[in-house]
């Protein structure tokens, strides 16, 4: 079955929305602003969020330092 181009068009602004929404930066954003409500929230759900928050901070840790090596190797010039 062929699409018409508004439906192309429909298709790929879901697939954009979808990988932003996935991206490092929405996942932040997202956490952050559920940590500023924590006063509505229970201790488990409290506890549960610092957790998702320490897991991304490591992450970017991670990334940071794989970004690093990459940059010496470049201004070494490694191979």
């Amino acid at each position: 079955m062929l699409l018409s181009p508004a439906e192309k068009q429909r298709r790929y602004r879901e697939r954009l929305k979808a990988a932003d929404e996935a991206s490092p930066d929405a996942i932040e954003r997202e956490l952050i602003a559920k940590a500023e409500r924590c006063d509505q929230m229970s201790d488990q759900e409290r506890i549960a969020l610092a957790e998702k928050l320490a897991d991304l901070a490591k992450d970017f840790l991670w990334r940071a330092h794989r970004l690093s090596r990459l940059a010496m190797k470049l201004r070494t010039g490694e191979s």
